[in-house]
């Protein structure tokens, strides 16, 4: 599901943001985030979205949390055992009900967990405004290196690699790694959407793309990190994991390309590191509300 490796999940009696959050996003090159990005259409409801999505251009309001920064006991015990009978099943509604619950307590709600996923964030923008300076040509620096990229004849494949080890060079913190994990997987999903698409000369809306997928990435692999034994665990052929695993993150793929959509319409330019947190808090609010 995206990671190599799982865990029992982080345990109670601990907060919901870890020590090291504040310097997490530290290793990723931040430098081109603040770019803006052009807006775009206002997004058309998919059939049975009106009512779960809000309000057609304007980001889903977080409900109200709890002053609480311990997380309580049994945080994952529902996702847990929701995700179980989905397994079981291929439910949608054991699927969103665990994954609501997943961050609406495992996580202390959306607003907490927008904050304790903002390297997600961070991620997206920075490779969304990375991208959009390399085709500009703004900055001398980028136009030197893409210049060196494109002189060596390297894949697709293997430009993007390029991409995320410059943004990303070193990494160290999980937050950092798994934001890294999912910029490579972000680009992948571009070229299998878009085979031709040329990295270095992305439209705002593909770069929009990017950054949606990026931020889905990340929240799928959350997830799996949390949550991973529950698909382990369980015996069944590895091609019924392997549909519901597919199942889920298509669920959460709509969601965040939903969100990345809605905080885009309007028709105000901002930056896209606004952009990407609201995606990712109206994402994380829909997950909650589901």
């Amino acid at each position: 599901m995206g990671t190599s490796t799982s865990s029992a999940g982080a345990g109670s009696g601990v907060s919901f943001d870890p020590p090291w959050l504040d310097g997490a996003e530290g290793g990723i090159d931040s430098s081109q985030a603040d770019k803006p990005i052009s807006p775009g259409a206002a997004p058309a409801d998919a059939p049975g979205e009106a009512d779960t999505n809000g309000s057609e251009g304007n980001p889903t309001t977080p409900p109200p949390e709890t002053g609480s920064t311990v997380a309580p006991p049994g945080r994952y015990q529902e996702a847990r055992r929701a995700l179980t009978g989905f397994v079981r099943s291929g439910s949608d509604s054991d699927l969103r009900r665990g994954i609501s619950s997943f961050v609406k307590k495992g996580m202390g709600g959306s607003a907490k967990a927008a904050n304790r996923m903002r390297t997600s964030a961070v991620a997206a923008s920075s490779l969304g405004g990375f991208l959009a300076t390399a085709r500009d040509g703004t900055d001398p620096g980028i136009n030197a290196w893409v210049a060196s990229v494109k002189q060596r004849g390297l894949s697709a494949r293997d430009a993007a690699l390029e991409v995320v080890q410059k943004l990303v060079p070193t990494g160290g913190s999980i937050d950092e790694e798994s934001a890294k994990h999912a910029m490579s997987q972000a680009i992948a999903h571009l070229y299998e959407v878009d085979p031709n698409a040329d990295i270095f000369n992305l439209a705002d809306d593909q770069i929009a793309n990017v950054m949606a997928y990026t931020v889905a990435f990340d929240v799928y692999n959350r997830v799996q990190l949390e949550l991973g034994r529950v698909f382990e665990k369980l015996k069944y052929a590895p091609r019924v994991i392997q549909e519901r695993l597919a199942q889920a993150f298509d669920y959460i793929m709509v969601v965040v390309n939903r969100s990345m959509e809605k905080v885009r319409s309007g028709g105000v330019q901002r930056s896209m590191r606004e952009i990407a947190a609201s995606a990712l808090q109206d994402a994380l609010t829909v997950f909650a509300e589901s």
